[in-house]
């Protein structure tokens, strides 16, 4: 995997899940995309929202071969930004079909934290629309940012580690496959 770009899906900026994300890349620098910052309005039938902020990302994220989605779990799914984000893909098969193309052979890799449970059937939505899009599905990496408890926390090595093999992601060292700027 090379040229990686991460878009973060949370409410708080600097909160759980970008700690989360910490945890993962460690000191690589890897872009970041904060949807928070940004005006990215739900889909609309008529498209006039065609002017905010999502297709200029969507312009940057065809650039990247694997995309790295970090989220919350609110309320056992998504955030609504996350969500928000991923409703607009339609823009992409009507209305930007040449951005919508671009996606195919891309990789994608969900971050999650959640604080209390880990959701049944979470990885559905991103599964199924990277088969639609003809994007390849990594995986998701749930990382617990609740309370320390001991077997959250052990889940959590084995979480980071999941995703550092998978992304691969590793510190600067003699025998490094792959780290973006570490």
């Amino acid at each position: 995997m090379a040229n990686p770009i991460i878009i973060l899906g949370s409410s708080r900026s600097h909160g759980n899940t970008r700690k989360a994300i910490n945890q993962i890349i460690g000191k690589c620098d890897i872009p970041l995309v904060d949807l928070n910052t940004l005006s990215i309005k739900p889909y609309d039938y008529e498209y006039l929202n065609k002017s905010d902020d999502f297709i200029p990302l969507i312009e940057r994220i065809v650039e990247f071969d694997t995309i790295i989605l970090a989220t919350p779990v609110y309320w056992y799914t998504m955030s609504a930004l996350m969500k928000i984000f991923i409703d607009r893909i339609t823009d992409l098969l009507d209305i930007r079909k040449d951005l919508g193309r671009k996606l195919r052979g891309k990789k994608l890799f969900v971050i999650a934290s959640f604080g209390t449970s880990l959701p049944k059937g979470f990885e559905d939505t991103f599964e199924q629309t990277c088969q639609y899009l003809g994007v390849e599905y990594l995986g998701t990496s749930f990382v617990y940012v609740g309370e320390n408890d001991e077997q959250f926390m052990e889940n959590n090595q084995q979480a980071i580690e999941k995703a550092k093999l998978i992304l691969p992601i590793v510190e600067k060292s003699s025998t490094q496959r792959y780290a973006p700027s570490c």
